[in-house]
């Protein structure tokens, strides 16, 4: 009798636990299913979210190309005193008295991580003018950073390298990357179509996992057209 017993006792308890272990594998799937859901549909909104992104900043720079490409069908500045010209057009720039009495008009550094572009003017007085450029890689860590890359448009492609020293100082957590240096043809070539285009990618030409690429916006490409236009009104090569 208590063999039997026994045998009857375990097929009351798998009678009653299976269907419980059926439950719960039942559970744990329908929830593994749902959480499962949540993601794809979260990482689904946030694709959408950074694929609008895209296409606004894509809408603003075919914008601002069209207002640009409708400004370089002008002769210039029009503006009956040259110097009115040129205070308008510093009113956002920084300004550096130079010991031989001449000045250096320029743009604050970019805070930004990623690698950066920016002109700027040395004039000595009369029609004496510069045009000197600022380049940078702003990140975490040293890299061999010895220029940029343009593509400014499907045709346009352009490459600013270190005629100069690179130059390396802390930025907080991270280092920033420079050189500074007199623009010959081929950079005054890329700051041209890069001020008049208002659209294009900045890459660094270094492989690896970095992520120092990016789009260049509007508010950029403006200021780097606001700088040609002072070089070239400062040195009598611009009508006003």
């Amino acid at each position: 009798m208590g063999k039997f017993k026994m045998i009857a006792i375990l097929v009351l308890i798998i009678g009653i636990t299976t269907p419980l272990g059926i439950l719960a594998i039942q559970h744990y799937q329908e929830t593994k299913s749902i959480v499962a859901e949540r993601q794809e549909k979260e990482m689904q909104e946030k694709l959408a979210a950074i694929e609008a992104k895209e296409q606004q900043e894509i809408a603003e720079r075919k914008a601002h190309w069209a207002e640009q490409e409708a400004k370089t069908l002008k002769s210039g500045i029009k503006d009956d005193n040259p110097n009115e010209a040129i205070r308008g057009l510093i009113m956002q720039m920084e300004e550096k008295s130079l010991d031989s009495g001449g000045r250096v008009y320029y743009y604050s550094k970019p805070t930004d991580l990623g690698v950066f572009i920016q002109p700027y003017v040395v004039h000595n007085g009369g029609k004496d003018a510069q045009l000197w450029v600022f380049v940078c890689r702003i990140g975490q860590e040293r890299v061999n950073f010895t220029g940029v890359d343009l593509q400014l448009s499907d045709e346009k492609e352009f490459s600013i390298k270190a005629r100069s020293e690179v130059k390396e100082l802390p930025d907080g957590d991270g280092v920033i990357q420079f050189f500074n240096q007199a623009v010959d043809k081929n950079d005054e070539d890329a700051l041209r179509y890069m001020g008049s285009s208002g659209v294009g990618k900045i890459f660094l030409p270094i492989s690896g996992s970095l992520n120092d690429d990016r789009y260049l916006n509007a508010y950029e490409c403006n200021r780097v057209q606001d700088m040609l236009d002072l070089y070239d009104i400062l040195r009598g090569k611009k009508q006003t």
